[in-house]
């Protein structure tokens, strides 16, 4: 067997085989790689010294998520300070020093570090260079310029240990510690150099000795040998010798078949794998997209080609992207804008979408699972400007920062409408509106953007424009108008009751209290879906102002959803602002965020 052959089959061995090109493409092994339907072949000889190849990848993709790289990094604020002769350092300077510090010892002092001192040579000794790294604080009645020659001292040691961090084996191990800890035990642990037993140090010939060789040695003469084994491989249907190997290493997919027989009929075990497919599962890291502790993959499994270029799009936009809170559903979303774009016609009923979640306080990960269908895409695809509108917004919750971009494509993966989110949205913007940093413009684009989801499944009709084109009609901005009128003419009323003159909400922008209770009014109204008690609010108000009923309400009042979708965008008019000032407050809207 001179060459190897790999089929698509699950999103778990797609995301190894997605992994393994990516390695090889790495490291310029692109052309030898043959790519048809559903298979990829490529020579065996492309495994010699595949454990290099497999860190490399991991370090340069990664890196600029490492530790390793906070320390490497540091070294351009060190040499301005070296450079100026410290003529502007200063008590801030002095901070940013200290925590640099703090940072450096926490990381040297790591076990994945110390242990990876080990395998670098040389006479540089990190262990016994951090216990010399000292935190500086001045005391009352000094100033930097009496400790300078302490600062400096610091700030030169701090430089011997940065360009011992730059050198090429320092990458090469403390690298590779930074990628198994941070990305490849995302996708298995408990063996090789992740087994708490493993005795060789060195994560490069570990790696090489327990999954590449075992391939190698199976390759050789496999057509002769496979006549004597009697077990089949139950990923590939390969024949193998026996049943040592599973998929237990695998998290959250495989179990210990030596522990839990149970999870097998009749309590046998016949979930062995051959060792190309164990060498594929571990190339699973290196085909998901991580950002931080967040990860996707999505498995077009009718194409190869289709399959590697969608993940390697997703994963440049990832790694380019500044905003790593949005940036995973983002990049998705632009890929399949690109995917639709580029073929009419495409068809999304087999596309599955992995999204990777890791608790690091728990030690836990967990996989969600959706399939993209048609009207989910053509939703993504029409709403481009409405998503990017909502990307701007986001909300307190649990002191923590929840991003609406983020909420709204969840739903839409998991082909939910955005009620539930738009009723929490416009909650908690009359309640605790300190906590909320988004405007009626996102709101408006959340709704919109629910409009179209519900007409792609066919929930709701596209609703006719009474003018001559014949164009769609905007029920969301139509209501919302509706809304602000309604703030404007309450304002105007309030006012003359009150005897006073500023009456315009242009320039009083906290709408008024009764305003407020209306608005919840309407809001548990729609909540509970009451119509009714929704229409009697709503009477009420328009003859406080002495106004007619809009006639979108009565023309939808048989409709449910319509109904729903057209309130919501009257109470976001009506709590806030015209289109023109959502333009004007996008500028603070971008420094909340």
């Amino acid at each position: 067997m001179d060459i190897i052959n790999i089929k698509s089959e699950d999103w778990l061995k797609n995301a190894g085989i997605c992994g393994l090109y990516n390695i090889l493409c790495e490291a310029g092994d692109r052309e030898k790689i043959q790519i048809s339907y559903d298979e990829i072949i490529f020579p065996i000889e492309l495994l010699e010294n595949f454990s290099e190849k497999y860190f490399n990848y991991f370090i340069k993709t990664y890196q600029k998520t490492f530790s390793l790289y906070k320390i490497i990094s540091t070294g351009k604020t060190l040499e301005n300070w070296i450079n100026n002769d410290f003529n502007d350092f200063n008590d801030k300077s002095l901070e940013i020093l200290n925590s640099n510090i703090e940072n450096f010892k926490k990381y040297m002092k790591s076990n994945s570090y110390k242990s990876a001192y080990k395998l670098i040579e040389g006479n540089f000794d990190p262990e016994l260079e951090e216990k010399e790294l000292k935190k500086i604080k001045l005391k009352k009645k000094e100033n930097v310029e009496d400790r300078l020659e302490e600062i400096k001292h610091q700030v030169n040691l701090m430089k011997s240990i940065v360009d011992y961090f730059k050198s090429e084996e320092a990458i090469k191990y403390v690298g590779a510690k930074n990628s198994i800890y941070n990305i490849i035990r995302n996708a298995w642990d408990g063996v090789s150099f992740l087994n708490k037993q493993c005795k060789n140090p060195d994560m490069y010939s570990e790696y090489q000795e327990y999954f590449i060789n075992p391939v190698i040695d199976y390759a050789k003469n496999y057509e002769e040998k496979k006549k004597t084994y009697k077990y089949q491989c139950i990923s590939c249907s390969s024949k193998i010798k026996d049943l040592n190997s599973d998929v237990g290493f695998i998290r959250e997919m495989g179990f210990d078949t030596g522990r839990k027989t149970s999870h097998v009929w009749d309590f046998n075990n016949y979930v062995g794998i051959c060792p190309i497919c164990k060498f594929i599962y571990s190339c699973v890291p290196a085909g998901i997209n991580y950002v931080y502790n967040r990860g996707i993959f999505i498995n077009y499994s009718m194409n190869m080609e289709d399959l590697f270029r969608i993940n390697t799009s997703i994963r440049e936009s990832i790694l380019e992207e500044e905003n790593s809170r949005i940036s995973v559903f983002k990049s998705l979303q632009e890929a399949m804008n690109k995917k639709i774009n580029d073929e009419v016609g495409y068809e999304l009923s087999d596309i599955q979408v992995v999204r990777f979640y890791r608790d690091i306080d728990n030690d836990s990960i967990k996989y969600n699972f959706n399939i993209i269908n048609k009207p989910v895409l053509n939703t993504i695809n029409f709403c481009k400007n409405q998503l990017e509108t909502i990307k701007k917004g986001s909300y307190i919750e649990n002191d923590s920062y929840v991003y609406i971009y983020n909420e709204v494509i969840k739903k839409l993966l998991d082909n939910e409408n955005q009620f539930l989110l738009i009723q929490k949205l416009l909650h908690y913007k009359l309640s605790m509106p300190d906590t909320t940093y988004y405007n009626a413009g996102v709101l408006a684009s959340v709704l919109k953007l629910n409009v179209k989801y519900l007409q792609e499944v066919g929930y709701m009709e596209k609703s006719k424009s009474n003018s001559k084109d014949g164009k769609e009609r905007d029920i969301i901005d139509e209501a919302r108008k509706l809304g602000y009128h309604l703030q404007i003419a309450y304002n105007k009323m309030i006012a003359k009751d009150d005897n006073t003159e500023n009456n315009n909400s242009k320039n009083n922008k906290k709408y008024n209290k009764k305003l407020n209770s209306i608005a919840y009014r309407m809001l548990n109204s729609l909540k509970t879906n009451n119509k009714h008690s929704f229409m009697d609010v709503l009477i009420n108000s328009y003859m406080y102002v002495g106004k007619a009923i809009p006639k979108i309400f009565a023309e939808n009042l048989d409709k449910d959803l319509e109904f729903k979708n057209i309130g919501y965008a009257f109470i976001t008019g009506m709590i806030g602002y015209s289109k023109e000032d959502d333009e004007a407050d996008s500028e603070s809207l971008k420094k909340k965020n």
